[in-house]
């Protein structure tokens, strides 16, 4: 008994840490370290490693044996995928700097760790109830966004597109005069990353969804409307758009459950919800953002310029870099990518940009993913495929999911770090579909709407994988739905 107090009270003060320590990382908190080990990924570490620990004193040996095998494969992997990056060759890419200590340190914390607080989770369902995930989950929900929309009203939150030195000089109330750029006006709090934020409450919302219909609370009409209009503060087309697509879809769940009987029609929640969703929709209509987007328009990808297209194919080394500098916004080329992959080290690849459609140039994720595809190419290894070029290649974020995992650590370790979400996710859906009758209701279709929408945004804009705070409330979603669907007893050999 005292046990398992114990494991409740390190995982929920993990959780209870989760913003709390993002909010750090934009702090010289971020910088103490402890024996080389950065004092906010201590404090994670050691709460779900002694939670784990704990945990396999109380489980099966069938289980330790599937976990212990799982680790054996993952220190197999990091030792073939050292091997394969130092073959690199840092003359097509000199920011490559190969470490093994900082390799592994990275994939233990960021992929293994959430892995180990789900095998922690599932492995506790006599201990974290729906009812418990339901706490946390609220929880996340006011920290995060009542602190975006204080901080905002009181000019004290930094900007959502730009560094952790500037404040907004707008708040909410300036949103019916405001007529610059919009992303001037977007509040991230005192939050590390929008686009983290974005991934974790676009996946925390319909759980909020959720409890407006369980719970007949005034608080959680409050609470509802706060999270949407933070997430408009946001800025984020994903944080924006994504609120209002998961109101609509959630309140057409909730009315085919009503029609099919699954559910009782519910008063409060179809009369507040309703009104709820369409005074946010309208203020999201009038926002800066939505006015911005609808401003922007369609940039113009036309030829300006033509003697930046002449006897191109005739042009040197020396003067495709000359010729790029001097127009470099004819061909929409933005400076940091020539920085950070110079002409001069692809001579053929900067010939093809500047001579294809501009408009690809001006996509940077598509910049992104183009240079890194050529350097993989490059490279010319076939072990890349199978081990990946490491995250120590020093590489930008990709912005998409499953693509820079598998540039990163090849097919293998896509297996390994992402699949068992997908196993995971798989197998709670056969119980589901087994079980059709008694699991179609609508805390169930919330839950499963959170995890596919933490799967689909990592792949549409990333910030999901590889990022601790959005892998984390992925697996507390995961860990809710487990202890819905699984019972207390029943023993799961997929994880």
């Amino acid at each position: 008994m005292k046990r398992d107090k114990l494991i409740k009270i390190l995982i929920t003060i993990f959780i209870v840490c989760i913003p709390i320590l993002d909010m750090l990382r934009t702090t010289s908190f971020k910088d103490i370290e402890i024996f080389g080990v950065a004092l906010i990924e201590l404090i994670n570490i050691s709460l779900i490693g002694l939670a784990l620990i704990l945990t396999l004193t109380k489980i099966s040996i069938k289980k330790i044996l599937a976990l212990f095998l799982y680790l054996l494969l993952v220190s197999v992997y990091i030792v073939l995928h050292y091997k394969n990056i130092i073959l690199f060759d840092t003359n097509i890419f000199s920011r490559a700097n190969f470490n093994f200590i900082r390799e592994s340190f990275y994939i233990l914390r960021v992929y293994v760790l959430p892995l180990m607080l789900l095998f922690v989770l599932i492995n506790n369902r006599d201990i974290f109830n729906k009812k418990y995930y339901f706490k946390m989950a609220k929880y996340l929900v006011i920290v995060i966004c009542f602190s975006i929309i204080i901080l905002d009203i009181f000019k004290l939150s930094f900007i959502s597109y730009n560094d952790n030195k500037h404040f907004v000089l707008y708040n909410l109330f300036d949103y019916f005069l405001f007529s610059g750029d919009y992303k001037q006006i977007s509040a991230r709090g005192f939050f590390d990353s929008a686009n983290e934020l974005s991934a974790i409450l676009l996946m925390l919302l319909p759980i909020t969804i959720y409890l407006f219909y369980k719970e007949h609370k005034n608080f959680n009409v409050v609470l509802f409307v706060s999270q949407f209009v933070a997430m408009i503060l946001l800025g984020t087309r994903t944080a924006a758009y994504g609120a209002l697509l998961i109101s609509f879809v959630s309140i057409f769940c909730y009315g085919v459950l009503v029609f099919l009987k699954k559910e009782k029609q519910n008063k409060f929640f179809h009369k507040y919800f309703l009104i709820s969703s369409l005074v946010c929709a309208a203020f999201l209509s009038i926002s800066p953002f939505m006015l911005g987007r609808l401003n922007d328009g369609m940039p113009d990808f036309s030829i300006k310029d033509t003697a930046a297209y002449e006897d191109i194919s005739k042009t040197d080394v020396k003067d495709l870099n000359k010729l790029i500098e001097k127009y470099q916004s004819e061909y929409m080329i933005n400076e940091y990518f020539l920085k950070l992959y110079p002409v001069d080290q692809d001579f053929e690849f900067w010939l093809t940009i500047i001579q294809r459609d501009k408009s690809l140039n001006n996509d940077s994720r598509l910049m992104k993913t183009d240079i890194l595809t050529r350097i993989y190419e490059r490279n010319n290894n076939d072990n890349d495929k199978y081990y990946g070029m490491g995250y120590t290649l020093n590489y930008l974020d990709l912005e998409r999911d499953y693509y820079y995992q598998f540039y990163l650590f090849g097919i293998f370790g896509l297996l390994l770090f992402i699949c068992p979400y997908f196993i995971l996710l798989g197998y709670l859906s056969f119980k589901i579909i087994i079980n059709f009758s008694s699991n179609f209701k609508f805390n169930v279709l919330m839950n499963i709407m959170s995890i596919c929408l933490g799967l689909l945004i990592a792949y549409y804009s990333g910030h999901v994988f590889g990022w601790v705070g959005p892998m984390m409330v992925l697996v507390l979603m995961f860990g809710l739905l487990s202890s819905t669907i699984l019972s207390k007893k029943e023993v799961l050999h997929n994880v």
